[in-house]
């Protein structure tokens, strides 16, 4: 499932700043790294990162992970390992190249680390938490509930789309049998789907006019999560280990 779940692991009680400064980590130093080990040992560090979101993150992660990547490693593997340059290495009837094998590794690696990465915070930040979060650090309000409104928009996006699956097959609908009537299927299920997605942003538009969203004063956080010294310390920390991870990339080049 993509989606925060609620739990009580290290990652669910830090402050929302340091998992998405965890998650943008992974994201920066994926494009930092160049080599297929170091690439492996970042998905490692993004499986060890969702490990310390608890067992139910760890699962749902790693699983919507692996079905996001697959298909892009099988396009990869072909565009690159079946169909790239010399040097070439023959095992059996498969003839694949050494570097273009190499170059889907790096390219895939890069891919599921991103994605392990930012699935991970996604299902352990809490939007409440880190709208009080940003309204306490002083974020205007529209960069709040657009943040916000992303996070969630999936997890709505689901429990509707069962909502009316649920309601069309009391009414009588039936989603199995051939592919055509599969097909066929489609029809009540997703016009139901993109009207109430649009009624919705209406009545979202009509909710933050009626709330002053648009005033320009800020905002007072009710329920801002705590932070701490330890915290702020590892994010800076990050944020300067990213910037010598690409110091040295370019470095590296140039040399």
């Amino acid at each position: 499932m993509i989606g925060y779940l609620a739990g009580r692991s290290p990652l669910h009680r830090a402050h929302p700043y340091t998992t998405l400064a965890l998650a943008g980590a992974v994201l920066l130093l994926a494009f930092a790294l160049t080599q297929p080990l170091e690439i492996w040992l970042l998905v490692a560090a993004g499986a060890a990162l969702a490990m310390a979101g608890g067992r139910e993150v760890l699962r749902s992660s790693v699983r919507a992970a692996l079905l996001l990547s697959l298909p892009i490693w099988a396009l990869l593997f072909v565009l690159y390992g079946l169909l790239g340059a010399e040097p070439r290495l023959a095992l059996g009837f498969v003839s694949l190249s050494v570097p273009g094998v190499a170059r889907a590794l790096v390219l895939g690696g890069r891919i599921t680390a991103i994605v392990l990465g930012f699935l991970t915070a996604l299902g352990t930040t809490s939007p409440h938490r880190l709208v009080e979060a940003m309204t306490a650090s002083g974020v205007p309000f529209g960069r709040t509930f657009l943040l916000a409104s992303t996070l969630t928009v999936l997890p709505r996006m689901r429990d509707r789309a069962r909502q009316i699956l649920e309601a069309q097959q009391c009414r009588g609908l039936r989603i199995g049998g051939s592919p055509l009537a599969r097909l066929r299927a489609l029809g009540p299920l997703a016009l139901p789907l993109i009207l109430g997605a649009l009624a919705e942003v209406d009545e979202q538009v009509l909710a933050l006019d009626a709330r002053g969203a648009g005033g320009g004063a800020r905002r007072t956080a009710l329920d801002a999560p705590p932070d701490s010294t330890p915290q702020r310390l590892l994010r800076w920390t990050l944020l300067v280990a990213m910037i010598a991870a690409y110091a040295w990339k370019f470095w590296r080049m140039r040399g």
